[in-house]
């Protein structure tokens, strides 16, 4: 095979590796010029018919300078070509260019000298309208504005979904620099169970083309593994000038203080129904059992995932509490999971009698008549928490990870604690849930006070029936 035949095959046949075409050029509509070197037209393209408005048969032929530029305009362009044919220095620049219909127009030119092998001279002209070339410099440098300052996240990622681009903005959302982000595959860079619905969703738009515009996402990247963050997320397909499939652009911007401000709202609505419902719902009966579970009932699955009420047995037995007991008795009244799990063994069951440690939670309210918030469990504290050991593994093995204890206070007493724990549920107790438990807690120790009252009562009257009798 002849040199020549090694190059006839056109450029764009499939399977040619340079056959990636870009819109970019048939955008701008780049027109073809070549004179002679008496600046008469030798080659006219397609383009140029386009862009001037004369025809080849119009335009090979004839004198550049008379066919497209008025009178006053020739001697300084004819100074120019002759420039560039002598030194053979290209020209680059903007001239008034007289279209075929009578009009001017501003076209931007790129000349240049050739040489063919016997030594003659060409001039080279490229030229394209200077509107369209200045409306997309100003997109370009939009762009470019947009993707190194923004404070808004955005990529570009191929039909492959492998980043190609990304902004400062979007590489510090992910905690990997922007080198870190190109050529690799948008689940390399964010690997978590959060991001798979947000993959689908891109893979939807490139076959489809209907973007997604402000779809929230909530996960943790590399820039923040410890905490949950929100992101607003619009995905759009990208398309060259001639329809092709580029790959998608991604626009994120956090609004993890929107996301958050809204799930505090929910909370406080939460703990608003929390009381509500406990003004209804503890202290239905004048039977100290049946008041504790109410209590229970309540909190348990809105507000902990596992709860314990306990009263001093003192309370009971005598109607008033007795804080000289060392150490201080106490029986366990209601227990209540969200779920089945191991760690009701690692929990007093109702009825029975129970001393806790000095350092328990439940000791130090007794003690204090404070509350007492453990927002991180670890194993320590587990042990501090736990009746036992073998208690303190069965609450690690469930995954329990935070804890309250909050005092029983009727009519100034403390006749008892009640303790709560989370494991499913991931957050760990605030402030604003020790709040809640705290009003909650009082009311239901007024309950639970006014039952037990009622019962010694009552076991005083029937005593001074049957001595009557």
């Amino acid at each position: 095979m002849s040199r020549v035949d090694q190059h006839t095959e056109p450029s764009g046949y499939p399977g040619d590796p340079a056959s990636g075409r870009s819109g970019l050029l048939d955008l701008l509509g780049v027109a073809a010029v070549l004179a002679e070197a008496d600046g008469r037209i030798d080659m006219w393209s397609p383009q140029a018919e386009e862009l001037f408005g004369y025809t080849r048969e119009e335009a090979v032929g004839q004198y550049a300078a008379h066919l497209l530029l008025s009178p006053e305009h020739r001697e300084a362009a004819i100074r120019l070509f002759a420039e560039v044919m002598v030194t053979g220095r290209g020209w680059a620049g903007s001239f008034p260019v007289r279209h075929k219909d009578g009009s001017s127009l501003m076209v931007e030119f790129r000349n240049m000298r050739l040489t063919d092998n016997l030594g003659d001279h060409y001039a080279l002209g490229l030229a394209t309208d200077r509107g369209v070339l200045q409306q997309l410099e100003r997109k370009v440098a939009l762009s470019s504005q947009l993707v190194t300052q923004a404070p808004i996240g955005l990529s570009v990622l191929d039909t492959e979904l492998r980043y190609v681009a990304v902004n400062p903005a979007l590489a510090s959302m992910h905690g990997v620099p922007e080198a870190g982000h190109v050529g690799r595959s948008f689940r390399e860079i964010l690997p978590g169970a959060p991001f798979e619905a947000a993959e689908n969703q891109m893979l939807e738009v490139l076959e489809t083309g209907l973007p997604v515009v402000d779809r929230q996402v909530v996960g943790r990247t590399r820039a923040d593994l410890d905490h949950d963050h929100a992101w607003a997320v619009s995905i759009y397909r990208l398309q060259d000038h001639g329809g092709n499939v580029l790959g998608i652009a991604n626009v994120v911007v956090d609004v993890t203080d929107r996301y958050e401000a809204a799930r505090e709202a929910d909370r406080a609505q939460q703990r608003l129904r929390l009381m509500a419902d406990g003004s209804s719902r503890i202290g239905t009966t004048l039977e100290v059992e049946r008041t504790a579970q109410e209590l229970a009932d309540v909190l348990v699955p809105d507000l902990a995932d596992m709860i314990a009420v306990d009263v001093l047995d003192s309370v009971l037995r005598t109607g008033r509490p007795d804080i000289g007991e060392k150490p201080p008795l106490f029986r366990a009244l209601a227990v209540k999971t969200a779920y089945p799990t191991d760690a009701s063994d690692a929990v007093l069951a109702p009825g029975r009698l129970t001393t806790y440690q000095a350092n328990h939670p439940a000791a130090h309210c007794l003690r204090t008549r404070q509350p007492l918030l453990i927002k991180h469990l670890d194993s320590g504290e587990l042990g501090r928490v736990a009746t036992d050991d073998a208690a303190a593994d069965l609450l690690a093995r469930a995954g329990v990870h935070t804890d309250m204890a909050v005092p029983l206070i009727a009519r100034g007493q403390i006749i008892g604690v009640m303790g709560l724990a989370r494991a499913r549920n991931p957050e760990p107790f605030d402030e604003n849930d020790l709040t809640l438990a705290c009003e909650l807690a009082s009311s239901a120790a007024l309950s639970i006070d006014n039952a037990v009252l009622h019962q010694h009562i009552r076991s005083a009257a029937e005593t001074l029936q049957r001595s009557l009798l």
